[in-house]
């Protein structure tokens, strides 16, 4: 570790990748570029391959900073070869004049064109091996064939010999020009980095490196690992060799991270800012299959899953064919052994089980798609608007999508792929269209309007059952409807969604109760003598009235009957239920709450005997009514005693 400096501004860096065959000179191409001998391991130098991913970088006369990630090219690596893909800006494609195109380099090519790379260069190496300038041309016109079709047709071709020097100055030329045809890095976005390498550094610890996709981060912040979600505080940043506060997308850096060992981190993790990715043992996906695909891909094989710098495997669902054949696009399910961690817009590599071979690629459209019945019978249609629609379209098929739970507006962000600002804009505007519902203005969780349509219609049925069973009654009250579905909604959340669909007219609010539009209450003449017979009761009692077994008794009436003729009084507010068996007229609780008050306005507080006393009546009835009080914020228990409530101090 040399110097020290703050990085106020990210500097421009852009992270190209090598490819090709194993033995093409990709290493030594990196070394004759930088100076630095990429091949780390023992047997790497033994062997005079590439066997894992190598890193060296140096500044052009721009001061541009040009990192390369040397990767291996025999075919039994393109593990290793993939960890490294994820977060290149362009690759440098290689191919030996002496040897021409070969079945690594067809696979690179397939894997960056795959993964949507945009740019990069071809580079003809080892021409000092090559006697005959003419096999130059002919490797040249090979290429040109190769790279029909794909994002390098029409890139520039640079001829070189890392031996002789011959050809290094224009290709340093041609990278140079490359940061004209790279994307900005999307800073904006919340952090995120593909682990690739962990290692110990005595005196610090444990150390990751990765390129930086997305956002930035500074020393002690606290970052998330996906997809175990352990919180892992950041000791020291690098980036390319020089210690610094803050890191940026777009660059190579290494994390000195706090607590945490080296085993409990590897490659394939991903570093992220908290709640920025999805973690998921599913993935729904568009897929494209190589051409070079001989056998049909069939439904539910076993496959190889590569995102980032991850490996797991898994199983393939196609969606909407028995099979897929090479060339063809189709939307799969992949239902994974192993959790992942994603976000909207995410492209990977499929592989075979085995033998090892790529079979295609695509990206992830749903990173932790819902299992609602529903939603997966019209799964192929949505995830097809999905998938091509644009950003409104995508925005609302995204909380479709997620069914009645919908979703809140930092996990929004992430199953769109938009940033945290684009994403509240985009929310504002589909409320404003009347597309999307906010239910929790706090945690910013929105449903989708065809679902709420489909909690109206439910809701509906359960008023008009219950119109059904008590023609008496005006209707439900919020709690008996909110009980309905609480498991889904907080109290809070349904006092919106009531109110939204009272202003659709979906069904009537009549004071307490809600009830479907044309409901009239059938009081039938029994009902009507049997709770007459009971207010008479109920009132001959005075402030101590009978219970509601001695009340039936009394009255010789059923259990069955009695309790449906004082269920509905209460409804018809005829009667006030004090207790689960005591029962009171609204002219006994109207006298009772006149004497409370102007006691409690005389003495401040009043204990269960002195109510008891008051009314004269026994401590079981006044406990009850003391405790209703408390219900209705009548009155307030302070130890011993009552105090007034927010309501009776009002009055």
């Amino acid at each position: 570790m040399s110097t020290t400096r703050t990085l106020k501004k990210p500097p421009r860096t852009f992270v190209i990748g090598t490819s090709g065959h194993i033995d093409h000179g990709k290493t030594t191409l990196v070394k004759a570029l930088t100076g630095v001998d990429t091949d780390r391991w023992i047997e790497e130098k033994k062997r005079g391959i590439t066997i894992d991913l190598g890193f060296a970088h140096y500044e052009d006369n721009e001061g541009n900073k040009l990192v390369f990630v040397d990767v291996p090219g025999h075919e039994k690596f393109i593990h290793n070869m993939l960890a490294g893909v994820a977060g290149m800006s362009a690759v440098l494609l290689v191919v030996a004049a002496d040897e021409g195109v070969m079945p690594q380099t067809r696979e690179h090519l397939n894997i960056c064109n795959l993964l949507k790379l945009q740019t990069g260069i071809v580079v003809i190496t080892r021409i000092d091996l090559v006697e005959d300038p003419d096999i130059v041309e002919l490797c040249k016109e090979e290429v040109a064939e190769l790279i029909k079709g794909t994002f390098l047709e029409g890139k520039q071709v640079v001829p070189v010999s890392s031996t002789s020097g011959e050809g290094l100055i224009e290709l340093r030329a041609a990278l140079s020009k490359l940061h004209k045809q790279i994307p900005t890095p999307e800073i904006e976005k919340p952090f995120r980095m593909n682990v690739d390498r962990s290692f110990t550094v005595k005196g610090f610890g444990t150390v990751v490196t990765g390129t930086v996709l997305c956002g930035s981060v500074s020393q002690d912040e606290v970052v998330q690992q996906f997809p175990r979600q352990n919180s892992i505080r950041i000791r020291g940043l690098q980036a390319h060799n020089m210690v610094v506060n803050r890191i940026f997308a777009g660059q190579r850096a290494a994390l000195n991270l706090a607590g945490i060992e080296k085993k409990n981190i590897q490659r394939g993790d991903q570093l992220a800012e908290e709640k920025s990715l999805l973690t998921s043992y599913m993935l729904n996906a568009s897929l494209t299959l190589l051409e070079n695909v001989s056998e049909p891909l069939k439904n539910r094989t076993r496959i190889r899953l590569h995102l980032g710098s991850q490996e797991v495997f898994g199983r393939i669902v196609l969606l909407k064919d028995k099979t897929l054949s090479g060339g063809k696009t189709t939307l799969v399910q992949f239902r994974l052994e192993s959790l992942v961690s994603a976000r909207y817009g995410d492209h990977f590599i499929v592989r075979s089980f085995s033998p090892m071979i790529t079979l295609g690629g695509g990206m992830v459209i749903d990173p932790s798609p819902s299992k609602s019945r529903r939603v997966m019978f019209e799964l192929p249609e949505r995830l097809k608007r999905l998938h091509e629609g644009d950003e409104n379209i995508r925005s609302a098929e995204v909380i479709y999508l997620q069914s009645v739970k919908g979703v809140i507006e930092t996990e929004f962000s992430v199953r769109t792929g938009l940033s945290p600002k684009r994403s509240g804009k985009i929310l504002q505007l589909l409320q404003s269209q009347q597309q999307v519902l906010c239910v929790n203005p706090i945690s910013k969780r929105y449903l989708h309007v065809e679902h709420i349509e489909r909690i109206s219609d439910f809701l509906c049925k359960v008023l008009a059952l219950h119109h059904e069973k008590f023609k008496d009654r005006e209707g439900m009250t919020r709690s008996e409807l909110g009980g309905k579905i609480s498991f889904i909604f907080t109290e809070k959340e349904f006092e919106i969604l009531l109110k939204y669909m009272v202003k659709l007219c979906k069904f009537l609010q009549k004071g307490q109760y809600f009830a479907l539009e044309g409901h009239q209450t059938i009081v039938s003449q029994e009902q009507e003598v049997g709770l007459a017979l009971c207010l008479e009761l109920i009132t001959a009692g005075g402030f101590q009235p009978h219970r509601q077994t001695m009340l039936l008794e009394k009255l010789k009436m059923n259990e069955k009957d009695g309790v449906a003729i004082l269920k509905s009084a209460v409804h018809s507010k005829r009667l006030v239920r004090v207790s689960k068996d005591l029962y009171y007229s609204p002219v006994q609780t109207t006298e009772i709450l006149s004497l409370l008050r102007k006691f409690l306005q005389a003495n401040k507080k009043i204990t269960i005997i002195q109510f008891k006393e008051l009314l004269n009546i026994s401590r079981k009835h006044a406990i009850d009514l003391l405790e209703y009080f408390d219900s209705q914020h009548l009155t307030i228990r302070e130890g011993n005693h009552r105090v007034p409530g927010s309501i009776l101090s009002s009055n």
